[in-house]
């Protein structure tokens, strides 16, 4: 597990499998201060590049200007609208996600996994979502239990799931996806099928029984410190956790 130096050169991301708009947006809002001042002179070169980009994905002949000053009067139909709409959010999300990479990569406090792969731990939330969905060809009268109902009580509104890193034999890291920020119609399931690289911030510290399904619904309220038996054995609780990493962007850099 390679970590990238500030004096490497900027990866170029060739395919997007996994982004976390939001969480991106405030990382580079903190980054700036606050959200970009669109006075500044190099924001407004920023702003005249990105219209430029909107007119040259319009039909030709398109100029934005008109188009802002047919809106104000009402000159422009819904569906007009609505296609330009859509083409400046995407050309402002393509900016968003170059603005995270040139940032993210020179902040040590986001963490790279290059070229890795994940799978689900066993018996785990994550690899019950990653089957549930199969079960589903199954006709009900041949299930002795209601899947839907299953689900919702397992799945419920979980925005999160931990997958653990192909690369280590003993996990040290456990990877959070939000199950929102999943482009182009991937899923949890084709994670354990691609090496990508991952970058993730650190969140918390987690024990591995803790992503077991019987376990992670337990309040853990006993201390943590190590006993005066396990001291005098040689055996170190903390070596048990595991730091977890919320994801906000995963992809296939060329190599």
């Amino acid at each position: 597990m390679k970590m990238k130096t500030k004096s490497d050169s900027l990866p170029i991301f060739i395919k997007v499998i996994y982004f976390d708009e939001p969480t991106a947006q405030d990382y580079i809002d903190i980054v700036n201060g606050g959200r970009l001042d669109w006075s500044k002179e190099e924001n407004k070169e920023r702003a005249a590049k990105i219209l430029t980009e909107i007119e040259a994905q319009a039909e030709s002949g398109f100029n934005i200007l008109n188009f802002i000053k047919a809106s104000f009067s009402g000159g422009v139909s819904s569906n007009i609208s609505g296609e330009i709409s859509k083409m400046l959010d995407t050309t402002l999300k393509n900016t968003l996600l170059t603005d995270y990479i040139s940032e993210a990569f020179k902040d040590d406090n986001v963490r790279k996994f290059e070229n890795d792969g994940v799978y689900a731990p066993e018996n785990s939330v994550s690899m019950y979502k990653m089957y549930s969905s199969y079960l589903t060809i199954v006709p009900k009268e041949q299930l002795p239990i209601d899947m839907e109902k299953l689900n919702e009580a397992l799945l419920g509104e979980r925005g999160y799931y931990a997958m653990l890193l192909a690369s280590e034999k003993t996990p040290t890291c456990v990877l959070r996806f939000n199950i929102k920020a999943f482009k182009n119609n991937y899923n949890l399931a084709d994670l354990s099928k691609m090496k990508l690289t991952y970058y993730g911030v650190k969140v918390g510290l987690c024990n591995k029984e803790q992503l077991s399904i019987e376990k992670e619904f337990e309040l853990k309220t006993e201390n943590t410190k190590p006993k005066p038996e396990d001291i005098l054995d040689g055996t170190t609780p903390e070596n048990d956790f595991l730091e977890v990493y919320d994801i906000v962007l995963a992809g296939v850099v060329c190599e």
